[in-house]
């Protein structure tokens, strides 16, 4: 019988590459799901001339006995005497696989990678693998690119967990999952080149599986609710932790479902992206500051910043109720915004995007009598090279300027001869970036301040 065996495996291997793959969400019988619990994808092989099912488990599966249970599966009475065309149901936890990479992009802040039970130290390019266990704290941000060039971005508070990140040799196919257990994720999803890749975000009441896209995960830390929210492509949600088996929604581009630890699952339409006021505005205060359109339908907003446009590298993010928005002071340097409008039913909207320039560039002045007349002062903080400019007008805001003094180096005035009246004077500064591929220069002023001179 062995040789029957040897003999019966090697005229399989031929015939069994020539074989019709697709991907099918069909459910695994009882026997299978005792193994496998949640996991109930399975791949379709078609049978050619020449195949045995000790060829296929011999090269494919996980273990070679492994013949049995897709024999079972498939109620197939001779193993050695299958019809040429029998499709044959392979759940994929039998299948074989190489383990995939994924990088660290970016970090910032407090950010933490556990593996086999010791903590990594991040670093960029550290390789990833499955089983991992990442987090972030506040003001704390993480990249993570796979092998096919696909990104999963964790802002602050979130922690993932990598449950699958293989490669499955039968169909040559990738096979990701994401565990969300709180916070949320960004996912920007390579297309898909093959009909069995799978990528999938899991979370402890819905999984969501895409064929390439962008698109967002959040679970509600006070009530469980599971948001998936679509920004390109095409998302199809299941409430529960099973594909297929439970309750279905697609939720194309603009569009959001949100799963209930009930079992529940609503779709909704996201709001449209908001707009900036003055979104060209250098951003020179300490504290950033934006102002947001007005719009009824929105509760507030969230603005996330990053060092380049594909936002792998994450600076900061901010929610904020009503329409503005402030953060905390970062770098000079050029950044891009994404901003997006949160509705009442806790789905966010679709995102607008803006670049802006941050130069630190403040001023403030103060006048005031001394021994030697009346001094004028100035003060501010900001890279490069500053020079200020002091306009000093009688009787109106609107008057031609008694004294215009521009290109001052020195922070001081002293006027020792200022006759009785009232007056008023600002202060402004021109900066030049330290920057020398940045040549355009920031100009501001003080507001008009009052001085009454009565001598």
């Amino acid at each position: 019988m062995f040789e029957d065996f040897r003999e019966l495996f090697r005229s399989s291997r031929a015939g069994l590459l020539a074989g019709f793959l697709i991907l099918t969400m069909a459910v695994v019988p009882k026997e299978a799901l005792a193994q496998t619990g949640s996991e109930t994808e399975q791949i379709v092989y078609v049978l050619k001339r020449g195949d045995t099912l000790f060829g296929l488990a011999n090269k494919y599966l996980r273990k070679r006995s492994d013949y049995v249970a897709v024999q079972r599966i498939n109620r197939i009475a001779n193993p050695r005497q299958i019809p040429v065309g029998k499709s044959l149901h392979i759940p994929v936890y039998l299948l074989k696989y190489r383990s995939s990479k994924a990088s660290l992009s970016a970090f910032r802040g407090d950010v933490s990678i556990a593996a086999g039970g010791r903590e990594l130290t991040p670093v960029q390019g550290l390789s990833v693998a499955e089983g991992s266990q990442i987090r972030t704290a506040a003001r704390s941000f993480l990249t993570l690119q796979l092998e096919d060039g696909s990104r999963i971005s964790l802002p602050s508070n979130s922690q993932v967990r990598i449950t699958r990140l293989r490669h499955i040799l039968l169909t040559d196919s990738m096979d990701y999952e994401i565990a969300v257990d709180k916070g949320r994720i960004r996912s920007k999803v390579a297309p898909l080149q093959k009909k069995a890749d799978r990528y999938r975000v899991r979370t402890p009441v819905a999984v969501s599986a895409v064929r390439g896209t962008d698109y967002r995960t959040r679970v509600d830390e006070i009530s469980g609710t599971a948001f998936s929210e679509t920004v390109e492509g095409e998302v199809v949600v299941t409430a529960g932790q099973n594909i297929g088996s439970g309750t279905m929604i697609s939720i194309p581009a603009g569009t959001g479902a949100a799963a209930t630890v009930t079992g529940a699952l609503a779709k909704a339409e996201l709001l449209s992206p908001p707009e900036l006021l003055d979104p060209a505005k250098v951003q020179s205060e300490e504290e950033l500051q934006f102002a947001v359109v007005p719009r009824d339908t929105a509760m507030g907003h969230r603005m996330i910043i990053a060092s380049d446009a594909g936002f792998v590298d994450l600076v900061a993010e901010v929610q904020e109720q009503g329409t503005e928005i402030g953060l905390e002071a970062i770098p000079n340097g050029r950044y891009y915004a994404k901003l997006s409008a949160l509705a009442a039913d806790g789905f966010e909207g679709m995102p607008a995007t803006y670049s802006f320039k941050r130069q630190l560039s403040t001023l403030g002045g103060s006048a005031d009598a001394g021994d030697f007349g009346y001094r004028f002062k100035w003060f501010g903080a900001g890279e490069g090279q500053r020079f200020y400019r002091l306009q000093i007008l009688k009787d109106s805001k609107t008057a031609i300027p008694i004294l215009d003094e521009a290109a001052l180096s020195t922070d001081t005035v002293t006027l020792s001869e200022l006759p009785d009246g009232e007056y008023y004077w600002r202060v402004g500064v021109t900066q030049f970036s330290s920057d020398p591929e940045d040549r355009e220069a920031i100009e501001k002023w003080t507001d008009f301040e009052k001085l009454t001179v009565a001598n």
